[in-house]
């Protein structure tokens, strides 16, 4: 009997490799998942975003929709600072763009207030395009290709179907902030703007900040995640550090309630590092060598000028989204 049960369980909850078929809502039936059915919900997809339109600061400034609270995601690549606010992206879920040779997607999901860039090439070589795919794992968007063939958790990261079960996707650095940062810190930046920003309703439901939100920093095993968390309360006098170990090296977080920011980078072995004042934001770090390092990891001068610190994979969610994605937590407090 106990055989049985435990047979039961496995075919439940791992992926079957038939092929199964779906209506126009994509609802499927539960042998295509990975994971138990009761924690998928949802169903249909959301429009690919391809190609997306920036305008600059002043331009978006000049719109009005955002106030100076609302909260976005940064990207800085090529030595361009992008800034996507949750108040435009949250009509598509997942913005596809390539930047020179490295084609990302960012997506962000409003219920577990969760942002991620991913590298949108697969192991195979395959370049996908990302769209939402209308479900929620565990209350978490749940992003697939144009083709609807893969399926990811994404604050898991991990494959949810047969397709996609072994897929790591690799993702990009990003950081949160919010609108006054961008006018202050960053009025260069390229901002994404919503392509009918009148009859959006962007407005009616601002992001905002969120101090209760934590940095989690993932620990990469397959099957079983372990997730490193920070407050921003352990960030509340100036730019501070905190040091953690995943994937068997030794990261630095660096973070600042102040400034609204997180981050975490992997440490060089020759390297040591000291948080600089918070007057000196956006640079935010300096090391043993003299170089200057801003809040992206790029460093921005000295021997290493143009360098960029790996970073693990780390994001920013609520707490609660945390609790039930990963079975194992630990908080630095």
């Amino acid at each position: 009997m106990k055989q049985f049960l435990i047979l039961t369980f496995i075919l439940l909850v791992n992926c079957s490799a038939e092929n199964t078929t779906k209506d126009n809502n994509d609802e499927v039936l539960d042998n295509l998942w990975c994971v138990p059915k009761t924690d998928i919900a949802g169903g249909g997809t959301y429009p690919v975003k391809e190609n997306p339109n920036y305008k600059s600061v002043s331009e978006v400034d000049a719109i009005g929709f955002l106030n100076e609270n609302s909260r976005l995601a940064l990207l800085k690549i090529n030595g361009q600072v992008y800034a996507y606010p949750y108040d435009y992206t949250n009509n598509f879920e997942v913005i596809n763009d390539t930047f020179g040779d490295v084609p990302l997607a960012i997506t962000y999901c409003p219920i577990t207030e969760s942002a991620l860039s991913f590298d949108r090439r697969l192991p195979n070589g395959e370049i996908i395009i990302m769209k939402a795919s209308g479900f929620l794992y565990k209350d978490n968007l749940i992003t697939t290709d144009a083709n609807l063939k893969y399926y990811w958790s994404q604050m898991a990261i991990r494959g949810l179907r047969d397709s996609s079960k072994e897929i790591r996707l690799k993702t990009f650095n990003i950081i949160e902030s919010y609108w006054l940062s961008v006018k202050t810190h960053f009025p260069n930046a390229m901002v994404f703007n919503h392509p009918d920003v009148a009859d959006c309703n962007c407005d009616e439901d601002p992001v905002p900040i969120d101090y209760n939100n934590l940095l989690g920093v993932i620990h990469e095993h397959v099957f079983d995640d372990i997730v490193h968390v920070f407050s921003y309360n352990n960030f509340s006098n100036g730019i501070e550090l905190d040091y953690t170990s995943v994937n068997g090296q030794d990261v630095i977080i660096v973070g600042s309630k102040e400034k609204v920011y997180f981050n975490a980078f992997y440490l060089p072995s020759n390297l040591s590092f000291a948080a600089l004042d918070v007057n000196e934001f956006p640079n935010v770090l300096i090391d043993n060598e003299g170089n200057i390092w801003d809040a992206f990891g790029y460093a921005v001068s000295g021997n290493r000028q143009g360098s960029k610190l790996n970073s693990p994979k780390s994001y920013v969610a609520a707490e609660w989204a945390f609790k039930d994605i990963f079975e194992n937590i630990v908080f630095h407090n």
